[in-house]
């Protein structure tokens, strides 16, 4: 009998459990509104009986699947600390009605998952952080939001992602660091910020970078930022703009364009575009231009220890199909202060096109014994009116030269005009239109299924479990990466198919081979993705 009671109390518990989880995925999680000036907060948060303080939400016990709608127009300068959902029942703060968005002051994420942010303005004029995830915080989705730190704000960074966060997003928005007379980053990733996406933003203002990735410092030697996914954002800046470093490491960098950097007190020494001094990151279609400081540099990676933080080493990256121009000084640059353990080496440059920057030489690479064997192969590099364009370990000469004087580490690259149009696209007639390498070849025996050896396979992205893997071409085969193994150089595709030992294996292209630069001729559509949309909130 006993035993008969106890299967039916078990019943009743699993009976209500999966009734509670039914309720939540068809709709029946709760929504409340608040407004701040028709607001009551002794009210239920109807529609028709909105709150009015943010307070009132934070103390409230939400539920997984619950909706918190602020009214637009409405202006809180109270900070929201939001509530955990569960996978598949996130807890969702929004907006509702017509006009701007809401703004409210602070966002505090603090060992909090499942969360999505959307249609809603951040904006601090103090010293708080307008937008925090940290200390484990997981899968928290901002969409379409303004986190602004305002010109009195005294917060280093706009938005903090640090210490365990993960599979977070960012998508969408407008970020902005306005005070002019403070050192200070728009977005800060650091300290095991790994497998998080920022991806179709307008990134603007600071006077040190728009965007950091800083993994390991001398408090925390052994943390990284590694796998995130930067991608298709406008980063626009008047200090520097984009920096891996620290222990940045098998993050992408994709469809970026990167404008402007302006040196300042906070940031003198060659305000950079794009720094790269961590490892295995793939730096792809990206359009560096417009930095016009007299101090200014491209894509640089200048070696160095900060403090008694852990020294840089740049080793692995990848950097291919960007274009680089308008760079008043070094469009690219390897050099290093000489500090203990910093080193730069085995960095691969395929593909890009570098012209018509502001300096004599659209390449520098320091004589410097931790400097070495870093590969540059068909690239186009050009400055209109000027033959010796590369500044090689003193040695200063033109693309021809160098590849006569050191075909091991130069090759296939071309000095021309690149003759693109206004939006970078190749005009006909290029000397970039299949003049591309390969990024790597096929090393397993002839064969046919889905796993098979490449030379290198650390030219392409599985998607890290955040996106999709890439489309690759092998052959005269294309599949989709599922899963990489970058020790063995083995990949794997959605779909079986048959290759020849030797094949090449690229992304996409039109032609025979790949074109030079971000573009490829003729393409129907861009290479570079369009901004995603915000996923549209259910009104209910």
């Amino acid at each position: 009998m006993r035993k008969s009671i106890l299967a039916h109390k078990s019943r009743i518990v699993i009976f209500i459990t999966l009734i509670s989880a039914c309720l939540t995925s068809a709709g029946w999680a709760a929504s409340y509104y608040v407004d701040s000036t028709g607001g009551n907060d002794t009210s239920s948060g109807a529609l028709t009986a909105p709150w009015k303080t943010v307070a009132k939400v934070n103390s409230v016990a939400l539920r997984a699947g619950d909706f918190v709608y602020f009214k637009s127009g409405g202006i809180w300068n109270e900070a929201l600390y939001p509530k955990s959902g569960v996978s598949g029942g996130v807890v969702t703060y929004g907006a509702y009605g017509t006009g701007s968005k809401p703004v409210i002051k602070n966002f505090y994420a603090d060992n909090k998952s499942y969360i999505r942010a959307q249609d809603i303005e951040f904006r601090s004029k103090a010293g708080d952080i307008p937008f925090l995830i940290y200390n484990g915080s997981n899968h928290i989705s901002v969409y379409n939001c303004n986190i602004i730190a305002d010109t009195a704000c005294t917060s280093y960074a706009a938005l903090w992602l640090t210490t365990n966060v993960s599979y977070n997003e960012i998508v969408n928005c407008n970020l902005q660091h306005n005070n002019a007379g403070i050192q200070c980053d728009v977005i800060n990733l650091r300290r095991n910020a790994n497998y998080n996406v920022i991806e179709g933003n307008t990134i603007s203002g600071s006077t040190h970078y728009c965007l950091a990735s800083e993994g390991s410092d001398s408090t925390y030697p052994t943390y990284t930022c590694n796998y995130n996914f930067i991608k298709g954002n406008t980063i626009k800046t008047t200090g520097a703009a984009l920096t891996l470093i620290s222990n940045s490491n098998r993050n992408l960098v994709e469809d970026n364009v990167i404008m402007g950097g302006k040196s300042s007190t906070f940031n003198v020494n060659l305000p950079r575009s794009l720094k790269s001094v961590s490892q295995y990151n793939i730096i792809r279609r990206n359009i560096v231009r417009d930095n016009t400081d007299p101090n200014s540099s491209g894509i640089s990676t200048e070696v160095y220890r900060y403090g008694t933080d852990p020294a840089n080493v740049a080793t692995g990256n990848h950097i291919y199909n960007n274009l680089i121009t308008n760079i008043a000084t070094y469009p690219i640059v390897f050099a290093t202060d000489g500090s203990v353990g910093a080193s730069a080496y085995n960095n691969y440059y395929k593909n890009n096109i570098i012209y018509n920057n502001g300096f004599t030489y659209q390449l520098w690479i320091m004589n410097s014994p931790v400097i070495y064997d870093n590969y540059f192969n068909n690239n186009v590099f050009y400055k209109s009116g000027i033959t010796n364009i590369m500044n090689i370990r003193g040695l200063y000469t033109s693309v021809a030269g160098i590849q006569s004087s050191d075909p091991s580490h130069f090759w296939g690259n071309i000095q021309q005009d690149p003759m693109l149009d206004a939006n970078y696209n190749p005009l006909a007639g290029s000397p970039c239109i299949d003049a591309g390498d390969f990024l790597t070849k096929v090393t397993s025996a002839t064969g046919t299924g889905t796993t098979f050896t490449v030379a290198d396979a650390s030219y392409f992205s599985y998607g890290f479990g955040i996106a999709s893997g890439d489309q690759i071409k092998v052959g005269k085969a294309t599949a989709t990466v599922v899963a990489i193994d970058y020790v063995k150089n083995s990949i794997t595709v959605a779909t079986a198919i048959s290759w020849n030992s030797g094949d090449p294996v690229s992304l996409p292209y039109n032609g025979t081979k790949p074109d030079v630069g971000p573009f490829e001729y003729g393409a129907t559509t861009q290479t570079a993705p369009t901004t995603p949309q915000p996923i549209p909130l259910n009104l209910h």
